[in-house]
Order: structure tokens, then C-alpha cells, then sequence
């Protein structure tokens, strides 16, 4: 049992966590699962450190303690998962990871199994509805959801006002550093006893985050063949690519289902569609030409296509993300996708969407 002490240096750490840009809602489940990620001495620090890699130097003479020491715990939280650590030729820099994109991936990446992350995937989720899923909602009310859909290449890809943000392969091509993980959100349910059965070796991630965490032995690092190949696989399986919301930089593309992972399941789950940005696309059926054979509404991950009866399909634009998946799966070619109107830009780069992301929670405040 905690002390005092130790119940306030989580809290604090908890509130700092809430400055991060998709932010981290106070609730007592947040408590309990940096409780068990952080010592309280670690906690202490953790509160003090920024979301920005710094050096080790500078860090010490804010924290106010000797830099061999801070180098140590830092050291050890970044084997662990809670604090990011960038390499470079002036040595290390480090940074707190949030709640999410960060803490919550990296515990599940390993695709390890034991009573203790058992314990820390129900903590986990005891904390979706109150915080990690309800600061998905708050950033899609505001205007600028965290994640958007990438559709499937094969649906748009003669389609010549497609934009690069706009192609899987496309994202994957300008990357110089790739690397492949286990899907965390559907490794996460399966401790949990809820898994679906979809494949979990399908998450790319991109960049010196990438580096990071093959670094650490939760991923390993592929080329670009491989990482194509990853999408295919990917929509085989009739998963969803989900991205953050960028026009440029791309940091990961995750290949999601709607029952398990994170931002698709904010969308069944909460019933928030507008959590994800969608593809600039939208699914139309041709009534004429639709046998009213159920496959599209099998293949739609969150509930946008319905059926009654003998009666065509039907599309909920609201609802619907442009995956594309619904087209794919028609044997009759009933369903094309056609480019929404007036479909919102995503931020151009991760800068952009932090500070637009920062900019709506003021203003709720």
C-alpha cells in the first residue's frame, strides 16, 4: 500500500501527463496504472521531465540533481517504456512519453505474456472510457482528430487527384527508417481473453521512434518491400490503415480492426465516428447493381454499411471512413469509392497537429 507521499508524486505525475497534447483526463484507474509502471522516485521525476527530447545536462540543472544519477533512472524508465530516448552524437536526450501515443503502446508491444501485464492490460482498460477514449472523443469534437484512414491502395489507385498523404504505399515509400511491431491493441485484448483472431504482426512504425522501440527489442526493423508486403497482408485480413492525422512524417501506420484497437474501437465502442479523421473518399452502392449479399456489411469495421432483407446496401456517410474495405469485398462491383466534398486537410506536419491539438484543449478549458 502507497504512502501518502507516493499517492501525491503519481498524482502530479498524472496531472503532467494532462499537458501532454492529446492530453491524459484525471480519473483514478490513470493513478493506479502509473503505480504500477513507476516507482515513486521515478514518478517524481517523470512529473518534472518535458514531452520534448532534452539533454541529459539540461535536464539535470532544471531537476536540480547530479546528471550521473538522472542518467540512471532515465536510463532504466526508457529500457521500460516510459520515457522516450533519442540518440545522437551529442549523447542522449530523453523525454516523457504520454499516455497515448507512448506508455500504453509500449507495454503490449513485446507480445509478452505474463500474470503481470495481464494486470496492467485490466488497468488499462478500466481507464478507456474515463481517459484514453474520451480524450480521442474531445479531440475529434474540437476538430482535429489524433489518427486518420488511409484507404486501400487497390480502390483509388488510378484515381489521379489522390494525394501521397492519401496512399499507404506511398507513406511507406518516404520513410527511411521502418520497422514492424506487434499490433499492441489486439495483444492487449487477448491478454484481456477478447482477442479476434486477426493477425497482430501488422503495425509499421516509422522514424526515430522506431529506432527507439527495435532498440528495445519490440520491433525489428524491415525495408520497404517487407513493409508493402505488411499492407497487403493487412487488407487481406480486412483491417483498416490507421495513421496519425498528418499530411507529412507519417511516425506509424496501424492496421486496425474495430472490436480491438484503440482508435477504431472509439468509433464502435463510444459510438464517436468523428474521432477518426476519415479517407477523403466515401463508399456509394449502385442499387442496380447490388445482389443484397451481406459482404460489405461483413467487411465494414465499424458498422457504416447496412442491409435489410433483399433491399441494396446502404452507406452512412457520416459514418463511413473511406477505408474502402466495403469495396473490395463486393463480388459485383456494386460499391466505388468517390471523393467527399469538401474533405478537411490533415496538419502538414507532427508540430502542426501537436499545436492544433494544444490549441483545442485550451480552449475547453
Amino acid at each position: 500500500m502507497s504512502t501518502a507521499r507516493e499517492q501525491k508524486a503519481y498524482q502530479r505525475l498524472a496531472a503532467h501527463l494532462d499537458d501532454a497534447p492529446l492530453g491524459a483526463p484525471q480519473a483514478p484507474e490513470l493513478v493506479a496504472i502509473l503505480a504500477e509502471l513507476f516507482s515513486a522516485r521515478e514518478a517524481e521525476i517523470a512529473a518534472r521531465l518535458p514531452f520534448r527530447p532534452t539533454p541529459v545536462a539540461r535536464l539535470a540543472r532544471e531537476l536540480d540533481m547530479e546528471a550521473e544519477e538522472l542518467e540512471e533512472h532515465l536510463a532504466e524508465m526508457a529500457r521500460r517504456g516510459l520515457v522516450f530516448r533519442a540518440r545522437g552524437a551529442k549523447g542522449a536526450r530523453y523525454s516523457l512519453l504520454p499516455v497515448v501515443p507512448g506508455l500504453l503502446e509500449l507495454q503490449f508491444m513485446g507480445g509478452e505474456v505474463s500474470p503481470r501485464l495481464r494486470h496492467l492490460a485490466a488497468l488499462f482498460e478500466a481507464y478507456y472510457r474515463p481517459g484514453i477514449g474520451r480524450a480521442l472523443v474531445e479531440a475529434g469534437k474540437a476538430g482535429t482528430p489524433y489518427s486518420r484512414v488511409i484507404p486501400v491502395g487497390r480502390v483509388v489507385e488510378n484515381r489521379q487527384e489522390i494525394l501521397p498523404h492519401e496512399q499507404a504505399a506511398k507513406v511507406v515509400e518516404n520513410q527511411e527508417y521502418l520497422a514492424l511491431t506487434t499490433c499492441y491493441c489486439r495483444h492487449e485484448a487477448e491478454l484481456l481473453g477478447k482477442a479476434c483472431g486477426a493477425p497482430k504482426d501488422v503495425c509499421l512504425i516509422f522514424g526515430p521512434f522506431a529506432r527507439y522501440v527495435v532498440e528495445r527489442g519490440l520491433a525489428r526493423e524491415i525495408d520497404r518491400p517487407q513493409a508493402l508486403k505488411v499492407l497487403e497482408r493487412a487488407e487481406d485480413a480486412g483491417l483498416v490503415h490507421v495513421s496519425d492525422n498528418l499530411a507529412r512524417g507519417a511516425n506509424f501506420i496501424c492496421n486496425c480492426c474495430g472490436c480491438c484497437c484503440l482508435f477504431l474501437k472509439t468509433i464502435t465502442a463510444l459510438d464517436a465516428p468523428g474521432s477518426v479523421a476519415p479517407a477523403a473518399w466515401l463508399a456509394v452502392v449502385e442499387p442496380a447493381e447490388c445482389s443484397a449479399c451481406g459482404a460489405c456489411v461483413d467487411a465494414c469495421q465499424v458498422q457504416a454499411v447496412s442491409q435489410q432483407d433483399d433491399d441494396p446496401a446502404q452507406v452512412d456517410p457520416e459514418r463511413c471512413l473511406g477505408c474502402g474495405l466495403c469495396a473490395t469485398a463486393c463480388a459485383f462491383g456494386a460499391i466505388t469509392m468517390e471523393r467527399r466534398p469538401q474533405a478537411p486537410a490533415p496538419p502538414g506536419t507532427w508540430p502542426e497537429l501537436v499545436q492544433r491539438l494544444l490549441a483545442q484543449r485550451r480552449k475547453e478549458v
